[in-house]
């Protein structure tokens, strides 16, 4: 997650909107903020797949949107989490608390620290891997598994919007590639995304409730590094295909690890077929234009993040 934090000014707000539902956690102004070098009780960041600025102190958590849109798409989270705590294996945040505000620059909603250590890479060994390959594999079945209809009833967008989205992407995405890519290259990107825009086969496959934020942070683990606890970082919950929450994993885990949770999810009965396989990368490859657009939005076009973006896209 990025440490990037917000305005002095913005921090205050923050304090000001929280303080009437926690009081004793903020008064008058937020400690900590103006000099972080000083063991800041309260850490303020920005969430990096959504805009949204993210508050944590003690066993708090505060979104706070940062868009019109942001904070629609964090009223439909709201209201679907409780329908999926049970559903899922692991523990899922519950936003017990939020803003009344009509207005969207002051709403927010806050939810209790969930439990757990992030399954770093690292952590994965010989004794633990099958355990937790069973239980990623056990939760994607889960989640893929809930009503696509009764999410579209609690306000998620539909498998058409997630298209939809696709499109816009590769508009804005070939938009910031053209000067900035040599005359094959971009030739390629376009061709790349026509090829992938026109492909039913990618877009007729039954749609699934997915996560759409998978990042190593957001999968949670007990102490002991046994079994998958609970799943964090649920702002990009949406309709669409299943293989994006596994290119996710590749970027997380790498290929290896993600074809045997993925051989897994098969044998609990989700699709898993040669189809699958190809859209994961598709999906991977999607990814990669999403985060050159994330980079110019958030850093600049001529940004160093942008630069890496870039070279991960050639």
């Amino acid at each position: 997650m990025s440490t990037q934090s917000v305005s002095g000014e913005r921090a205050q707000e923050y304090a000001f909107l929280l303080g009437a539902e926690f009081p004793a956690d903020f008064p008058a102004e937020l400690p900590g903020v103006a000099d972080a070098q000083a063991g800041a009780q309260f850490e303020i960041c920005a969430e990096p797949d959504a805009s949204l600025a993210r508050v944590s102190w003690e066993e708090w958590i505060a979104l706070f949107p940062q868009t019109e849109a942001a904070a629609q798409r964090l009223r439909v989270v709201t209201r679907m989490m409780p329908h999926l705590r049970g559903f899922v294996s692991p523990s899922v945040p519950i936003w017990e608390r939020s803003s009344v505000a009509l207005d969207w620059r002051r709403q927010w909603a806050a939810s209790r620290r969930l439990e757990g250590r992030p399954l770093q890479p690292s952590l994965i060994n010989d004794q633990n891997r099958e355990r937790l390959v069973r239980g990623l594999a056990s939760f994607f079945h889960e989640l893929h598994g809930f009503s696509v209809e009764r999410a579209r009833g609690l306000g998620l967008s539909s498998a058409r919007a997630w298209r939809e989205e696709c499109e816009a992407l590769s508009r804005q995405s070939l938009a910031l590639l053209r000067p900035r890519l040599s005359w094959s290259q971009f030739t390629w990107a376009r061709r790349w995304w026509r090829s992938v825009l026109e492909d039913d086969t990618v877009w007729q496959g039954p749609p699934s409730v997915v996560h759409g934020g998978i990042t190593v942070e957001r999968l949670l683990v007990d102490t002991l590094v046994q079994q998958l606890t609970a799943v964090d970082g649920w702002h990009g919950l949406r309709v669409g295909d299943p293989a994006l929450d596994f290119a996710s994993l590749v970027n997380a885990y790498g290929t290896e690890l993600t074809w045997r949770i993925v051989e897994v999810y098969g044998e609990l009965g989700s699709t898993a077929d040669a189809g699958f396989f190809r859209r994961i990368r598709l999906q991977q490859q999607v990814q990669r234009f999403r985060a050159v657009v994330r980079a110019a939005e958030r850093d600049g076009a001529e940004s160093e993040s942008m630069a890496e973006a870039l070279r991960q896209l050639r």
